[in-house]
């Protein structure tokens, strides 16, 4: 019959998680109750409620404004692959408005008659209505009859005013041959076929890279250089393991978006009420995608107090976070019912907008994630030295990982005076997180020194035993380790030694500590003339010791 493409596209509705609220907004399958079929977009202007199966279905954006004291909410974001539903709905309100307009006819009612509203049923099921709302207008049979005139037989058109009564709530349900109708009351004895279910489509979750969605920046992925501070500014991230995420997600909800030991999740956990959020966005370029996303801090509805909210940001990423200076810069965004969106700064990085900022930041304020899978995005640690016709590099990561390619994984024992290593092999199916090791690669292409990230819920316990304080490594620029003299780190020649030039310890490298390594015969040596000089377990002078391990005169000494 007729499948109504406006409306009947736009019915697509949401069935609530709680008996007397909306779901979540986010990504979702729409099932009509009484009929047990999905709903499917053929094209731009076309939708009916047909599917048999839930993998027939189309996965739809749906998106709504704020709730009032009823539960109910204003539908924003109907869209899919074949199209943008709501924007159907504007251009067709539009094509009338200008119909009555020419006749001097009124038009004040249409932004009612477009709105659609979504509405939960309060049953159990979660299930929810679609509602067109017409108010009383005077004069109404000349008015549609003027539209249905210039239709000039449109069934869509023709079918969704000959259908509006003023004065009554219309209610979207499945008509006899699938396609969407209006009508005043269900037209069954129970109702169920104006009530709709919605099946939500979770998130990809687990490694992954992060980009800017914006095509002009020549470095786009996201990183974490230093403890307390982001940049965007890889062209390529495969050989960087700073630009390694875990993103664990329950819908749209985050509950990590971690970077080595970094993590964004715990900011909402630490603000009640609160939760923080990928939600797809729209872009020009294409009406609908699922790997562009905006992040957002959403605030509670009510009681929400600046001062706490950066204290309980402060508290769980620092006094020197760039976010938490980014709030307390931005104070006024932190309000009841905000959303704070992060977005690539300027510097390069992460800042802060609000609802209103976001929109002109564009594609500047979508992130992409790109799962780490190994075949088309990879991890492969680049070669540092070329030594016996074979490669190495040093590693030293936040994350479980598998050797995918012609790798082999060592451990350093001891470093003699010339700066050659003793290496023992690391018989391990899975390099457990925090272990230093030393990479022996066959060749210097990257598809074969590819490197899988495995879940961290699922890792073995690092076995270092020994090694603990011998072989050391960073996740970060670590630019807090002044003294370089007592870090030996790998040389062309496949040597440890002091590397005068390197301003910081790059991130995620290893080094053998060279105190406790090669130094403590030196130490000893000295004894006897007194020098007790302390040194931490990480080969570095010590002046005044708190509680802990350190060396002195060559032993392990408790304080």
């Amino acid at each position: 019959m007729r499948k109504f493409l406006l409306l009947l596209a736009a019915l697509v509705v949401l069935s609530a998680s709680a008996i007397t609220k909306l779901p979540d907004q986010g990504v979702y399958k729409i099932q009509n109750v009484y009929s047990g079929t999905y709903v499917t977009l053929q094209h731009n202007y076309l939708a009916d409620i047909t599917a048999q199966t839930i993998d027939e279905a189309s996965p739809l954006l749906v998106w709504y404004g704020e709730r009032d004291e009823n539960g109910e909410a204003l539908l924003t974001n109907l869209s899919g692959d074949g199209g943008d539903m709501i924007e159907t709905l504007e251009f067709i309100k539009g094509l009338i408005e200008e119909v009555l307009d020419n006749n001097n006819k009124p038009t004040w009612f249409l932004e009612e008659m477009f709105q659609l509203h979504l509405v939960p049923t309060g049953d159990a099921d979660g299930s929810v209505y679609l509602c067109v709302d017409v108010p009383d207008i005077e004069d109404w049979e000349e008015i549609r009859d003027i539209i249905l005139e210039a239709a000039g037989g449109q069934t869509a058109v023709n079918y969704y005013i000959t259908h509006m009564h003023p004065g009554n709530r219309h209610y979207m349900g499945i008509d006899y041959d699938g396609s969407f109708g209006y009508r005043l009351q269900a037209g069954t004895p129970e109702g169920t076929d104006i009530k709709f279910l919605m099946h939500r489509e979770d998130l990809q979750g687990g490694y992954c890279f992060v980009k800017t969605a914006s095509a002009t920046s020549e470095a786009p992925y996201l990183r974490r250089v230093h403890s307390l501070r982001s940049t965007v500014d890889l062209a390529s991230p495969h050989n960087d393991a700073s630009a390694v995420f875990y993103l664990t997600v329950d819908g749209i909800k985050v509950n990590n978006l971690k970077v080595q030991e970094f993590d964004l999740g715990p900011l909402a956990g630490a603000i009640e009420g609160s939760y923080l959020a990928l939600c797809p966005t729209n872009t020009t370029a294409q009406k609908f995608v699922y790997d562009a996303y905006a992040l957002k801090l959403q605030l509670p509805d009510e009681g929400v107090d600046a001062a706490a909210v950066i204290a309980a940001a402060t508290q769980a990423l620092g006094e020197d976070s760039e976010i938490v200076a980014a709030l307390t810069s931005h104070s006024d965004l932190i309000k009841d019912r905000a959303a704070i969106y992060f977005v690539h700064s300027d510097q390069g990085g992460i800042t802060i907008t609000g609802d209103e900022g976001y929109l002109l930041y564009g594609d500047d304020g979508k992130w992409k994630m790109e799962m780490i899978d190994t075949h088309d995005n990879y991890l492969a640690p680049a070669a540092e030295v070329e030594a016996n016709g074979k490669y190495y590099t040093t590693l030293y990561t936040a994350f479980p990982y598998e050797l995918v390619g012609s790798l082999a994984a060592y451990h350093v024992k001891m470093v003699s005076e010339a700066g050659v290593p003793e290496l023992e092999p690391i018989d391990m199916d899975v390099i457990p997180a925090g272990t230093p090791v030393l990479l022996e690669m066959e060749t210097n292409d990257d598809g074969n020194n590819m490197i899988m990230p495995i879940d961290p819920t699922v890792q073995p316990a690092p076995v270092l035993g020994a090694y603990t304080t011998k072989f050391m490594g960073t996740y970060y620029d670590d630019d807090t380790m002044n003294d370089k003299s007592e870090m030996l780190m790998l040389q062309n020649g496949l040597k440890f030694d002091v590397n005068a030039s390197l301003d910081f310890m790059p991130a995620n490298k290893a080094w053998v500590n060279k105190t406790v390594v090669t130094g403590i015969e030196t130490v000893k040596a000295s004894e006897q003339n007194g020098d007790n000089t302390i040194y931490d377990l990480m080969g570095r002078k010590v002046t005044n010791p708190g509680r802990g391990i350190y060396i002195q005169n060559g032993k392990k000494v408790v304080y």
